[in-house]
């Protein structure tokens, strides 16, 4: 019995020895990754969006390679948050390579965080992206029509960075460079009336799409929010949609965050949910073809050409008044409001094994970078 005991504490303290020496995840192989710093707002916002007709899909080969490296690159992140010298990311920047991408560290300098960040090295236009290995949410901003929807790319790097979300995803090529048709249904009054291939929302062959599939086909399933900009006016600020058809669902995430939205802002009336009431809100605004809620909400039918009348509960879309994306809240509203209406409709810290402190956290040393063998 004494020898069973002795036993059980010495392995106790042997694996409490070995995990008080596991490396930090960003202390580790992370650091093979080249290295990218800066303030993280003003560098989002100054990401270029060509206009010039470069777009180009993805070829089914391609999104091959794309998904491959999704699936080391999360690997890389998972096993390095277990021990920072257990991620292969010389394997990771390979197979961005083949991908057609780069993949960096980010340091923002103003928290003192390490990110990873993504982009296309090729001349198709598609999109960038930030990930935070240690979110606290499991919460993914979208950003496609930046900067045809002017500041919503800032505005997602603050709420990125604000709410501890998990990934940020911003269009490269404008929505409206592609002369082409997207093959996707719907309809619209902008870009010359018709959805272009290049417009993020409404194209199904883009690394844009192809990481949103990835992140909700996952067993945690991730929750997203994708920024939108509309004229609006002062009794018109915001339009929420879930992405279905339905006109009228009390219950939907919509209109959940329609009513906190309305705690925020000095005028609840010229908040709007399309499952709200019955009847569309002014704007007509409801995002029944925008390819992402289509696949978060029932990615058993093609998201492309099936609008849907299943709700996740996991997709909000928020069409805005340029003063909800700003960050001058001297007539009421700016972009905090929409960060607090996040907060109260999806307020888990449902990442790193169900932390409480939702914030992004205390500054992270900046390593020396490592060479691959």
């Amino acid at each position: 019995m004494r020898l069973l005991s002795f036993l059980t504490l010495l392995l106790a303290l042997t694996s409490s020895t070995a995990s008080a020496q596991n490396t930090l995840w960003h202390a580790g192989t992370f650091r093979t990754l080249p290295t990218v710093s800066g303030e993280f707002v003003p560098f989002v916002d100054g990401l270029s969006h060509p206009n010039a007709g470069g777009f180009g899909k993805v070829s089914n080969t391609r999104a091959l390679a794309f998904n491959t490296f999704l699936t080391a690159l999360f690997t890389a992140i998972d096993a390095s948050l277990v021990d920072g010298n257990t991620g292969v990311w010389c394997d990771v920047q390979a197979k961005a390579t083949l991908a057609g991408y780069a993949v960096r560290r980010f340091y923002d300098t103003t928290t003192g965080r390490w990110f990873v960040y993504g982009y296309d090295t090729s001349a198709f236009g598609q999109a960038y992206f930030f990930i935070n290995p240690y979110a606290k949410r499991n919460l993914v901003i979208e950003v496609p029509h930046e900067p045809y929807d002017i500041n919503t790319d800032i505005q997602g790097a603050r709420l990125f960075t604000a709410l501890a979300a998990r990934v940020l995803i911003i269009n490269k090529e404008d929505r409206c460079s592609d002369p082409d048709a997207t093959s996707c249904s719907g309809s619209t009054s902008a870009c010359g009336g018709y959805f272009r291939e290049s417009d993020a929302a409404h194209q199904d062959e883009s690394t844009f799409h192809l990481l949103h599939k990835w992140l909700d086909d996952q067993p945690r399933p991730a929750r997203f929010v994708q920024l939108h900009g509309m004229e609006g006016s002062s009794s018109d600020m915001a339009e929420i949609a879930d992405a279905t058809t339905n006109d009228y669902d009390s219950g939907s995430i919509s209109t959940r965050f329609a009513y906190a939205l309305d705690k925020y802002v000095p005028n609840p009336s010229a908040v709007d949910s399309c499952q709200q009431a019955v009847g569309n809100p002014p704007s007509n605004l409801c995002a029944t073809s925008n390819v992402q809620g289509r696949y978060t909400n029932d990615s058993a039918n093609n998201a492309c050409t099936t609008s849907t009348s299943f709700a996740s509960g996991r997709f909000l879309h928020i069409e805005q008044h340029a003063s909800l994306r700003d960050n001058d809240n001297s007539d009421g509203y700016f972009w905090g409001d929409i960060r607090d209406a996040l907060r109260d409709v999806w307020p888990t810290c449902d990442m790193n094994n169900g932390a409480t402190d939702c914030t992004l956290g205390g500054v992270q040393t900046q390593f020396s970078k490592l060479d691959c063998p």
